[in-house]
């Protein structure tokens, strides 16, 4: 019996290989020797992520443009595959090992995409009617592997799997291929330039959510508010209390504190103690790992994703792109076996991992599915950890921190709640906290400082006393909404079913945790900035006007809708659970795509892209001339005036020269951009940009080697 073993990459064939004795080693697979898991030995091969990947429309045999509006919609009746140019090699080694197999073993990752990668791999390659078992592991670890191949699964399951993730790729395939031009062709004939719009099934949904966050900070009027606040003091120990009222009208605050403004004294009239503990961080996902990178060292998700795949790769952690955090019974009882190990690696004293019982906060079989929360592997050691780069022992002890914590007391603390009269009818209200026991917070002393130092402290103080007080009138501003991290990109697009309007899209998001997945949310943030959709600035998101235009564009459609992604997503989910099919959901997916086609123009109209002749409302303006395009230098720029504000295009449609009238905040006037246009750089420091904290700056504006506005902050030639 001929086995042959399909990895997703190298590196993972190079784990499982690890665990086996190997035979021979070639460029496109490793020869095991037989064992007693593989009787006749094994051939284990690897793809590079994926080997094949469909066809773009002009490649099919019956070559389509899909940039011309005529030939939309682009719904092929069979679709095309391809391998990739790049892979050729590794395909045809890995089709002529199938095709003498007996057995073939999916290694490939153990989520959906891991089983598209290795079904598109056999259908391809023309491999049928052979044996097929799936590998299910949730860590690379020697004695993971060996156990994983020796309680291989079937195929039922995966292959579900995989009709799943084939529906959704060729679903957003079919919304890239149709409504990307279809946007871009409109958009760029309506402004007069080249630059290309794409649009995505998750993407399009998340970016409308960042720009309505921006509308809303925009849009935000700072309204004043007023509190009666008062300093009390007893022995020399001052602390703040206020009355509960909070009003924007003054003179309504004003009459109340006439009412104590003399007073000197205040009677406790009321002390409430109570004892609270708090238990440990749940176990992470990779959205909440990713949030709290993010929030913790600024990484972006994706950079949080790829270390910890690295982590992964080297054993030290189980599987990344899980979407759970709990952990089974199994698991918990191994992290007890091996928590004396990992003490080890921080030299902790173990009389404070006491907690050796499953609770139900960390450990739950039923919340468990595909893969369990990201955890410690066994056989982290001390030496391993310390020859990581600071960026990756930052994660991995972000990990170490969260498993170990859970075998900890809980925070415990004394919360006192005061009530404070002035003039017999006055209540001011404060509370504090007093640490009694820090349990699982000491793992955390080295990375962080305990909340204590944020909290108000109280002096002794005993029912029916006097203490002394100065009360005032305390003037507050209403502070308006704060832009996206991109730690809460991840969040917001894994929760928007709380924003949704609609209280059954809202159970739908809630029940799909709403739109993308654990594995694509990173790369949907990417491509939102490759796109040039959104910059991020000092951790901060902001929307281009590019992306404002897109989002202008798709207003009122469903293309800004989270609510019907996460339809779209349920109805995926369906088919694993066979309550849909591939065909089904496709052609659900063509319904919407000649839908939206045949909408559009009703939709730019109303949108403010079109009149209602179907005539552009951006009309080229001859007033200004501001030289050559300094890209293509054949043509004159141009001034497009919109509800978007200023544009400085290319006459050349095809050469896609922009300048927006509106740099960080900073309007541009005339003088300076045909100053930028002639020299590719201002000769002064421009000053009035504008942060996203409110902060003003000055810069200078210079053009770079693609052409691009960007911010300069040295003098010419330093």
């Amino acid at each position: 019996m001929t086995t042959v073993i399909i990895a997703e990459k190298p590196s993972q064939a190079k784990a499982y290989a690890e665990a086996f004795s190997i035979k021979n080693r070639t460029k496109t697979y490793i020869e095991l020797e037989p064992c007693s898991t593989f009787k006749s030995g094994a051939y284990l091969t690897w793809g590079i992520g994926h080997l094949v990947q469909l066809k773009k429309p002009q490649e099919y045999q019956n070559p389509t443009n899909t940039w011309d509006l005529n030939n939309l919609p682009f719904i092929p009746e069979r679709f095309e595959f391809e391998v990739d140019p790049k892979k050729k090699a590794q395909f045809n080694s890995v089709k002529s090992l199938c095709q003498k197999a007996d057995i073939i073993i999916n290694g490939c990752d153990v989520d959906r995409e891991g089983s598209n990668i290795f079904y598109l791999i056999l259908e391809h390659a023309g491999i049928k009617n052979k044996t097929i078992k799936r590998l299910w592991i949730n860590s690379l670890e020697k004695e993971e592997i060996f156990k994983g191949f020796n309680q291989l699964k079937d195929s039922s399951m995966d292959y579900l799997m995989y009709q799943e993730a084939k529906a959704r790729m060729m679903s957003d395939y079919l919304i890239g291929m149709n409504l990307s031009p279809l946007y871009t062709l409109h958009i760029q004939k309506a402004m007069n330039i080249s630059t290309p719009f794409g649009v995505g099934r998750v993407q399009t949904p998340t970016l409308y959510m960042i720009y309505k966050r921006e509308l809303e900070i925009e849009q935000f009027k700072p309204e004043k508010f007023y509190e009666i606040h008062g300093d009390f003091n007893k022995d020399e120990h001052t602390f703040t209390a206020k009355m509960k009222i909070k009003d924007t009208d003054h003179d309504k605050i004003t009459d109340i504190f006439n009412e104590i403004k003399d007073a000197h004294t205040a009677n406790v009239s009321n002390i409430e103690v109570v004892e609270k503990s708090q238990s440990s961080p749940q176990l992470h996902s990779l959205s909440t790992l990713q949030t709290t990178a993010n929030k913790r060292w600024k990484y972006s998700p994706k950079k949080t994703l790829q270390i910890m795949q690295k982590l992964y790769e080297a054993k030290l952690v189980t599987y990344p792109r899980t979407d759970t955090q709990y952990i089974t019974e199994q698991e918990h009882q191994y992290l007890v076996n091996h928590l004396d190990h990992y003490l080890t690696i921080s030299d902790l004293n173990a009389s404070e991992f006491t907690q050796r019982d499953a609770k139900k906060r960390y450990v739950n079989n039923s919340k468990v599915q595909e893969h369990y929360a990201i955890i410690l592997t066994k056989q982290v050691n001390k030496n391993q950890i310390e020859s990581l780069s600071q960026d990756e022992q930052n994660i991995f002890f972000e990990i170490y921190n969260t498993t170990l914590a859970m075998f900890m007391d809980d925070y415990k603390y004394e919360e006192t709640k005061v009530i404070l009269t002035v003039a017999e009818s006055h209540d001011f209200f404060a509370t504090g906290r007093v640490d009694r026991s820090l349990g699982w917070k000491n793992i955390y002393a080295k990375q962080e400082k305990t909340d204590e130092e944020k909290q108000t402290k109280l002096p002794m103080l005993d029912e029916g006393e006097e203490i002394s007080v100065k009360p005032y009138i305390h003037e507050g501003m209403t502070q308006a909404p704060k832009p996206y991290t991109e730690g809460q990109l991840i969040t917001v697009m894994k929760t928007c079913g709380k924003y949704s309007e609609n209280p059954e899209d809202a159970e739908i998001l809630k029940e799909v945790e709403g739109i993308g997945t654990e594995a694509t949310r990173a790369d949907v943030v990417e491509k939102l900035k490759q796109h040039e959709y959104i910059t991020v600035s000092k951790n901060k998101v902001s929307i281009t006007e590019k992306g404002r235009i897109l989002c202008q564009a798709v207003t009122n459609t469903l293309l800004s809708s989270s609510d019907m992604t996460a339809k779209w997503e349920k109805s995926l989910k369906g088919i694993t659970d066979k309550k849909q099919t591939l065909d089904g959901f496709l052609d659900n997916t063509k319904r919407y795509i000649t839908h939206q086609i045949s909408n559009v123009n009703k939709e730019l109209v109303e949108n403010g892209i079109l009149d209602e002749t179907g005539k552009s409302k951006i009309a080229l303006s001859n007033e200004s001339e501001y030289g050559q395009c300094p890209k293509c230098g054949n043509h004159d720029i141009k001034q497009i005036t919109s509800k978007y504000g200023k544009m400085y295009v290319c006459e050349d449609r095809d050469c896609g020269f922009v300048i927006y009238g509106k740099v960080v905040g900073k309007n541009l006037s005339d003088s300076l951009v045909k100053e930028l246009i002639e020299n590719k750089r201002t000769k002064q420091k421009v000053k009035g940009f504008k942060s996203k904290a409110g902060k003003t700056f000055d810069a200078y504006l210079k053009l770079d080697e693609e052409y691009k506005v960007v911010l300069d902050f040295k003098k010419e030639g330093v």
